[in-house]
């Protein structure tokens, strides 16, 4: 692929799900039990420390999962919920904070009202923001630490734990912290991005994330020049980064 600039204006970003690298499972002390926190579902393969996992199976506090291209939804016992696609994450509650330490891949998230949350990922640590609503969206990440964190509910507070920089994810305010991006041409309702530009391999970007317009959606396909996506735009016809 050709160079691209920075993604300087946080409007756009295509993240790498690559091949997962699973490491051994999280040594829990011998003489604390570990917390339970909810279970598995999902007709894919989860591997939970370095076990195959069926659907149904019970995690506990410390307990790292991986999956498959086919998603594996955690359903929690405090009404939360996250969605997993080719990733990797160890949940785990610190007092009364949940917490989610992300290795890479896609998490989609449905943290209930109230509930504290802390969401670590590559160099950015994102902490929910007290509110009257839930907290929805999706992380994406890479292992090279490129990142992305988009919300349609609910407020995170956003420190770069490498530089002390602090930032507000907000509805329509993705965080975007990648070196790579592009500028793309989108019609209203339609379901393309078009980049004169783009040099890609046909389906490289197949099930990767990618946020224009202050809009973030899945990508089910793509050709050198064209992203093909999961869902609508909704902004007006035009060209934006991404």
């Amino acid at each position: 692929m050709a160079p691209r600039s920075k993604v300087e204006k946080a409007l756009a970003v295509v993240l790498s799900l690559l091949t997962l690298l699973v490491t051994a499972p999280v040594s829990m002390a011998e003489t604390v039990a570990p917390l339970p926190l909810g279970a598995i579902v999902t007709p894919g393969t989860v591997v939970v420390g370095n076990t195959v996992a069926p659907t149904g199976t019970t995690v506990f506090a410390g307990d790292r999962i991986a999956t498959s291209s086919v998603p594996a939804l955690i359903s929690f016992t405090s009404g939360s919920r996250v969605e997993m696609t080719q990733a990797a994450a160890t949940f785990s509650r610190q007092g009364q904070t949940f917490v989610v330490r992300a290795s890479q891949g896609l998490l989609r998230f449905n943290f209930k009202k109230g509930e504290a949350v802390q969401i670590i990922a590559g160099d950015y640590s994102f902490d929910a923001v007290a509110s009257d609503s839930a907290h929805v969206g999706e992380l994406g990440l890479n292992p090279t630490g490129q990142v992305v964190l988009a919300v349609t509910e609910g407020v995170f507070a956003a420190l770069n734990t490498a530089t002390g920089a602090r930032t507000e994810v907000l509805p329509n305010s993705p965080l975007v912290a990648m070196d790579q991006g592009g500028k793309g041409s989108v019609a209203r309702n339609g379901k393309t991005l078009t980049d004169a530009a783009g040099s890609y391999k046909a389906d490289e970007l197949k099930c990767k994330c990618i946020v224009a317009a202050s809009e973030a959606y899945q990508v089910v396909g793509n050709t050198a020049t064209i992203v093909t996506i999961k869902g609508a735009w909704k902004a007006n016809s035009g060209t934006y980064d991404y």
